[in-house]
């Protein structure tokens, strides 16, 4: 490949994956200001009832990702990858606008939740069609390197998160807010900013030659394929569940082990900071994958989940320090790392490029909303049941058993459309 070559394909990454780090900001945000965000918008008569309520609003907006996967991923394989994926953006940037800008139930009553809700649901419907698209994009244009081009979208995640965890640290230093704005505003008023910010980097992408011709020799053709897209959710089920017990940590830290919240958020930057060093495991790890196809490594590391899951809650409860709290996601993020690196490209390959925008989009928004959506109120909801901080653990378990199933029907499935 020339230098020019390397360099279009380096702008084409980033440009695709910035909608998913937008994507993942957003929802970190939520659940790292989840207290603030209750007190303001929901009123409640205990802690953990508000709580409930506020994850309950951000769960409930992961089921509309579903319905803007069918409408938003058929205009992916109809109008094109890199049309979605500017109406997918501008949908998230307006969202994240709302939260920032909507009053509290002081002021507005029942009218706040019922926006909050609103913005969610928007958002829910824009990513439903976001994932899909870019990495079809992606895939599309990496021939023999589809998994490790895909890849990215997990380290825009990584990316996204550190910026996330440090805003919310940041903005933590001074709980009564900058500019007379709270905290959790100014956080969303970012996201609507980078929402901006990836409208220009998008501006000039195209689809890949590969789709352009599929779609001149067999226009009107988009199938659906249901056997697919429920295996393309269970693929996601313990990744989706591992990242979104990185969202609640703070949040149990506070409640659970009475961590002060500055504390919490400095533990988790500086796990993302880990992370960023991992990256060129993670690429070779896809690599890899794009070269033999073997999927043992995902196997295993899905079994290394289920077995870490328990004692490591057990291990937190008994030592509530940051130092465990920041050892404890990253045991989490080393075990999953030979699944999570050759995982978005692993799912693309299991749909045709005429159906690959729906089926996609489909099948990782039902993943996402119900094994992600839902964690942070089943976690919640968990410990509030058994009255044991460590009942989180049974989650993890009952998800990487689901991902186990679904990768056993997709290794079949692997090559077939590539």
């Amino acid at each position: 490949m020339t230098q020019q070559g390397r360099v279009s394909r380096a702008r084409l990454i980033a440009a695709a994956s910035a909608g998913n780090a937008l994507e993942f900001y957003d929802f970190m945000v939520y659940g790292y200001f989840a207290l603030a965000i209750g007190q303001s918008f929901f009123p409640a008569h205990s802690q953990t009832a508000r709580l409930l309520l506020t994850f309950g609003t951000f769960g409930v907006s992961f089921f509309a990702r579903p319905i803007g996967a069918i409408i938003l991923g058929r205009l992916a394989d109809v109008k094109g990858r890199a049309f979605c994926m500017i109406l997918c953006v501008a949908m998230m940037s307006l969202a994240s606008l709302f939260m920032a800008i909507l009053p509290g139930h002081a002021q507005i009553g029942l009218w706040a939740p019922f926006g909050i809700l609103a913005a969610r649901l928007l958002q829910g419907l824009a990513l439903g069609g976001e994932f899909g698209s870019s990495t079809a994009l992606m895939i599309e244009h990496s021939e023999g390197a589809e998994t490790h081009a895909a890849s990215f979208q997990g380290i825009s995640q990584n990316i996204s998160g550190l910026l996330a965890v440090g805003v919310a640290w940041l903005l933590s230093l001074h709980p009564q807010g900058f500019f007379g704005l709270q905290n959790f505003r100014i956080a969303f008023l970012l996201g609507a900013i980078g929402g901006v910010v990836v409208l220009i980097l998008r501006r000039r992408l195209e689809d890949a030659p590969s789709f352009k011709r599929q779609q001149a020799e067999n226009p009107g053709r988009h199938p659906i394929l249901p056997g697919a897209i429920i295996i393309a959710g269970g693929l996601v089920a313990i990744g989706t569940a591992q990242t979104y017990l990185g969202l609640y940590l703070p949040t149990y830290a506070t409640t659970q082990l009475h961590m002060q919240p500055h504390k919490a958020l400095s533990a988790i930057f500086i796990l993302y900071l880990i992370l960023m060093l991992i990256i060129p495991l993670r690429l070779f790890l896809a690599r890899l994958f794009d070269r033999t196809g073997n999927v043992g490594l995902m196997i295993g590391s899905c079994i290394g989940m289920a077995v870490v899951a328990y004692p490591a809650f057990t291990l937190l409860q008994h030592y509530p320090t940051e130092a465990a709290l920041f050892c404890m996601p990253i045991l989490f993020n080393l075990v999953a790392l030979p699944y999570n690196a050759p995982l978005n490209g692993f799912m693309g390959l299991v749909f045709p490029i005429q159906g690959r925008g729906i089926g996609l989009s489909t099948g990782y928004s039902i993943g996402i909303a119900l094994f992600g959506g839902s964690a942070p109120f089943i976690f919640t909801w968990l410990i509030a049941q058994t009255g044991s901080p460590r009942s989180p653990a049974l989650y993890l378990v009952v998800t990487a058993l689901i991902t186990l199933a679904a990768i056993w029907a997709a290794q079949r499935r692997m090559r077939l459309y590539r």
